[in-house]
């Protein structure tokens, strides 16, 4: 439908594990103010802000220790 109508799609999350099945471009925000955006594939790979990579870091995957704690987000 996106495509034959020519929409565009919001999504608003803070699981990057998500928003990497879903979109084609991120923009990353903290506190309301742009962080960093780029094309998904490309941002979630290689992030360059910190901010990013610390919620990269805290998506959890089937090697994640549960008994540890996910990075820290403040």
């Amino acid at each position: 439908m996106q495509r034959e109508r020519g929409l565009s799609m919001l999504f608003i999350s803070h699981d990057l594990a998500v928003v990497g099945q879903v979109a084609h471009r991120v923009a990353v925000l903290r506190h309301g103010q742009l962080v960093e955006q780029g094309p998904c594939s490309e941002l979630l790979s290689r992030p360059e802000q910190e901010y990013t990579k610390t919620l990269l870091a805290a998506v959890p995957t089937m090697q994640t220790d549960r008994a540890r704690p996910l990075a820290e987000i403040s």
